[in-house]
């Protein structure tokens, strides 16, 4: 799982992963750290942070992330978005000061596999492989215990 700032990774990378990537905005979003949080698995917003869709790049990760209402959202003209703009538009999936903290009770190896299904989309044997990978390293057992155990799990 990959976790980082807008400003700190490139979209090629976003896009390119085979991790679940968590990218955070804080502040003014725009160019190559706007364009890498819509192309994220799981954007998140500081509550103050303004996103500007300002590239065609951008542009292109609003596509991805909302499908064709993005051809609606392109008639707008709107190209700033605060943090409640943005969610509610679906450009991002939360707004929260610290995204690390959301997935403290989510498995990250579990996350990885479903990222990485979801790209290769390599079928069922694909899927059977990382199940029993899965298994093998313990992280169901461990959310089944906490659950047992009455408990949040933490991964």
């Amino acid at each position: 799982m990959i976790v980082v700032a807008a400003e700190g990774i490139e979209p090629e990378r976003v896009a390119g992963s085979h991790e679940c990537t968590i990218v955070f905005a804080n502040g003014e979003t725009r160019g190559a750290a706007a364009t890498s949080l819509l192309l994220a698995d799981y954007a998140v917003m500081s509550p103050s942070s303004v996103l500007h869709i300002d590239s065609p790049a951008a542009w292109a990760g609003v596509i991805w992330r909302i499908g064709r209402d993005a051809v609606h959202l392109h008639t707008t003209s709107k190209t700033r978005f605060d943090a409640r703009e943005a969610l509610d538009a679906q450009l991002i999936d939360a707004i929260d000061e610290n995204p690390a903290l959301l997935f403290e009770t989510r498995s990250a190896a579990a996350l990885d596999s479903a990222a990485m299904l979801i790209s290769r989309r390599g079928g069922d044997a694909l899927e059977r492989a990382e199940f029993a990978r899965l298994f093998a390293i313990g992280e169901p057992q461990r959310g089944l215990a906490a659950f047992l155990g009455k408990r949040r799990p933490r991964f």
